[in-house]
């Protein structure tokens, strides 16, 4: 495949014709194309008198070398796919936290064949729906499950805005995981791709049924209370439940508790596990009289 930049639309242009256009600046006939996949599309309004879409395309051509000699908005392509390998382990992984980072930490150790355990404090995405709403509309604040904890993590209800300012060539398998379990197919090319809460509800209940149909667990209101070790080594984790204290034996543990969880970050820097601070970037706003 190779990769085609700066393809324009005017507003209101339909997308069939990007393959007109794509042939046009590659100098081949349209039916010598053959597959067209969108890969990002961007709005260019710098000048206002000339407003459109930009979109960059992977095509597949009859003969890369003198598509690319031909056009120099043209470059080679090589789509980043993952392979997963089957694993083995003597106890299943677990994972404290349901939100992004650990819904796709479940999703790639179920898929490996590894049936992780995950321990998510708060409630699945539909109970905790409604506990939000009861408090936005006056009702009681529940601690466990909110809008930082609970089934999709603080971002649920963000109205499921995907921003990143990271230029990572795994981004791409995250948006088409998402758009496999339910988003709308334009979160993978949109320059600012947007969910919207009531469909990203439904991609991580998905997400959910597909980690239990490969043999994981998903446990809600069960909140991490202890890290047990033998000889220096993981050999199991304590977790509140409803029923009471449970103790899962593992080897291995993800931590994806977000930014929210203070009582288990205070309760890892008791016990002397080592963490650091996440970089983040801050803007400014100075006004001159």
């Amino acid at each position: 495949m190779i990769l085609l930049r700066d393809i324009r639309l005017a507003p209101g242009e339909k997308e069939t014709r990007l393959r007109q256009k794509a042939a046009r600046a590659l100098k081949l006939r349209p039916e010598a194309l053959g597959e067209i996949k969108i890969l990002k599309k961007s709005l260019d309004a710098r000048k206002k008198t000339d407003i459109h879409w930009l979109y960059t395309l992977a095509l597949t051509v009859p003969d890369e070398a003198s598509a690319l000699a031909r056009c120099r908005s043209a470059a080679p392509y090589t789509p980043f796919s993952y392979e997963i390998p089957a694993a083995r382990s003597a106890l299943p992984p677990v994972v404290v936290g349901f939100g992004p980072a650990g819904m796709f930490a479940a999703l790639l150790l179920a898929r490996a064949g590894l049936r992780p355990v995950v321990l998510e404090r708060g409630d699945d995405a539909d109970t905790r729906r409604a506990a939000v709403e009861a408090f936005w509309q006056g009702g009681p604040l529940d601690s466990e499950s909110n809008v930082q904890f609970g089934e999709g993590g603080a971002g649920a209800f963000s109205d499921g805005k995907l921003a990143t300012g990271t230029h990572d060539s795994r981004i791409p398998f995250v948006l088409e995981t998402f758009h496999a379990f339910g988003a709308p197919e334009c979160v993978t090319y949109d320059a600012r791709p947007h969910v919207g809460t009531d469909v990203l509800h439904r991609v991580v209940k998905a997400m959910r049924r597909e980690i239990i149909a490969l043999g994981g667990t998903v446990r809600f209101r069960s909140r991490l209370t202890g890290i047990e070790t033998e000889s220096g080594a993981l050999c199991a984790v304590t977790a509140q439940t409803p029923e009471g204290i449970s103790t899962i034996p593992c080897r291995e543990l993800v931590l994806a508790i977000g930014h929210s969880a203070r009582d288990t970050f205070a309760y890892l820097h008791a016990r002397g596990i080592p963490m650091e601070r996440k970089p983040f970037a801050m803007g400014v706003r100075i006004e001159h009289k």
